[in-house]
């Protein structure tokens, strides 16, 4: 009889350079993952957010959303309005002028503590998978894309990094 197992590759780091110094309220994205040599059915993803030194707003969050290109022809494809020259990390994007965030689809949310935030520390996050935002199907090419909810401005020291993971039947 057949077995199916998941077969995970070497971790890999996917750049989130523009979420360093990234503004209160602002929002800005990874580089895309592109999936389409690797072919990857899932991808277990996690990383660290780097708060600054200054205060932090109590009970917010960093929100983690994934913008995916529906059209492999077009770089301009990605939902919510997200184009190629976002990909690049541009993290001075304006809500509603450049993109909607409400056609963005959520991944998670990184909260910070209800009570006396510790500035000093980074803020952990995941594992979690993206196909499970797509219907189970990790699209071609994917980008997170990072809303700052935290009253305070990030810092440097963001980190991201996945396991691509593929089935292997023996």
């Amino acid at each position: 009889m057949a077995v199916t197992n998941p077969t995970y590759a070497t971790k890999a780091a996917l750049t989130v350079t523009a979420w360093d110094s990234l503004a209160a309220d602002d929002w800005a994205s990874s580089a895309a993952l592109d999936n389409s040599s690797n072919l990857y059915m899932d991808v277990l993803i996690g990383g660290e957010l780097a708060a600054s030194a200054t205060t932090l707003a109590a009970g917010e969050s960093f929100d983690i959303y994934c913008a995916a290109r529906y059209d492999a022809d077009d770089a301009n494809s990605y939902s919510g309005g997200l184009g190629d020259a976002f990909g690049a990390n541009d993290s001075t994007l304006t809500e509603d002028t450049e993109f909607n965030p409400e056609n963005l689809f959520f991944l998670i949310s990184v909260g910070i503590e209800n009570t006396a935030p510790d500035t000093t520390q980074d803020y952990m996050w995941g594992p979690t998978t993206i196909a499970q935002v797509f219907g189970g199907v990790l699209p071609l090419d994917v980008m997170l894309v990072l809303h700052n909810n935290t009253g305070s401005a990030m810092t440097t020291g963001n980190v991201c990094e996945y396991y691509g993971i593929t089935y292997t039947t023996t």
